[in-house]
């Protein structure tokens, strides 16, 4: 049975399908020659798993570089969701990527941030912006984007997100620690992905960023999550906590991160009363929602009940969306 989900938990503005129809649009704003001979072909550079993930994300980051390209960029997406019937989206974006043309990262989530509540109003959906630290920065860049995100006094989230390989979880706790005991809430990228090797202590690995996140920087969200099963422990005090897992099974099995869907036990979890949440991540090059339902459906066939909670873990929102 499939759950009918209208709330996106987990989506990154810069890895929208939405960017499809914007993409060319984008380059002769910014005055560059699109360099691919169809959309149809950048689609494909993104998705060919021998070219490194910084480099696909650059054909878009390289062209959001003014306020008019986020305008334009964050019309179009908040469009296109409404248009898919979700009501609710928590929408990512990270704000050291689009300083290249002379904006600030204050200025970028300021544009941003507006531009997506304006959209949002203007189309009928309640937006939530996820202010992500691209986690190969500095700490001291980490914090400066916490200041920034304290500004908004609980109205964005702050997200950690990127390369966890390289970047464990811990890195960026002096930023996460500027927000204790305020009423900014706190999301993280964890238990997605670790370096290969030592393979031995790999899924270990994976756990341990999963655990820095939940009780170091003391989430209220944690996306991915793909060892939380492993835990009976972990699970209790996710459940305990009220800490909400956004899901992207698909994007794990098409990175290989794993091998069958079924490895997430998202049953169980759901059973356990874990609040998860399903999502696509990137679905400009990753597979779509209704793939990510239909192969979940096929995986777990999902009983009326546990339907019925992935659709309220959605729809309850532990991050507080207080302007639309």
């Amino acid at each position: 049975m499939k759950p009918k989900i209208r709330t996106l938990t987990h989506d990154h503005i810069d890895g929208s399908a939405a960017l499809v129809n914007s993409i060319e649009m984008l380059y002769r704003m910014a005055r560059q020659p699109f360099p691919f001979p169809s959309t149809d072909a950048w689609r494909a550079y993104f998705k060919d798993p021998h070219v490194n993930i910084v480099a696909k994300f650059a054909t878009v980051t390289s062209v959001l570089q003014s306020a008019e390209a986020l305008e334009y960029a964050a019309d179009d997406y908040v469009a296109l969701r409404a248009l898919e019937g979700y009501a609710i989206i928590e929408s990512k974006f990270a704000p050291q990527y689009h300083t290249d043309g002379g904006l600030t990262m204050k200025q970028v989530v300021s544009v941003m941030c507006n531009a997506l509540w304006r959209y949002g109003s203007r189309y009928g959906v309640r937006v939530m912006p996820h202010v992500c630290i691209g986690r190969e920065t500095s700490p001291e860049v980490g914090m400066e984007i916490a200041k920034i995100v304290m500004e908004y006094d609980g109205d964005v989230v702050l997200d950690l997100a990127c390369d966890e390989g390289g970047h464990p979880p811990e890195k960026h706790l002096p930023a996460f620690k500027l927000t204790f005991d305020t009423r900014v809430m706190r999301d993280c990228h964890a238990g997605e992905w670790v370096a290969s090797d030592p393979p031995e202590t790999y899924r270990q690995r994976l756990m341990q960023n999963l655990r820095t996140a939940i009780r170091d920087l003391r989430c209220n969200g944690v996306s991915h999550a793909i060892p939380l099963i492993d835990d009976p422990e972990l699970i209790r005090e996710v459940v305990d906590k009220g800490i909400r897992v956004s899901g992207c099974p698909l994007s794990n099995l098409t990175c290989g991160s794993i091998k069958d869907v079924r490895e997430l036990g998202i049953d169980r979890l759901i059973d356990a009363g874990v609040r998860y949440t399903l999502n696509a991540d990137d679905d400009l090059f990753l597979p779509p929602m209704d793939e990510v339902l239909a192969a979940c459906d096929e995986a777990y066939d999902f009983s009326q009940a546990q339907c019925a909670e992935l659709e309220a873990s959605s729809e309850n929102e532990p991050f507080l969306i207080r302007k639309y």
